[in-house]
């Protein structure tokens, strides 16, 4: 009766953010870094088990 709702919430999906991308020019998987400012972004790749670190535009990357 009183102070008893029937009504359940709706809960939505929570977007899952992460971190993986591919170089639009080789398609190599990267992991960003951080984000800079300027639209650049800071990556990581793996080339012969070396873990190396870049700077390129965010315009040349897209999500895995």
């Amino acid at each position: 009766m009183f102070g008893r709702s029937n009504r359940h919430t709706a809960t939505s999906p929570t977007a899952q953010t992460t971190d993986q991308y591919r170089l639009k020019s080789t398609g190599r998987r990267v992991t960003v870094l951080e984000h800079l400012g300027g639209g650049d972004v800071r990556i990581a790749m793996d080339s012969d088990h070396i873990t190396r670190d870049h700077i390129v535009s965010a315009r040349d990357i897209t999500p895995a």
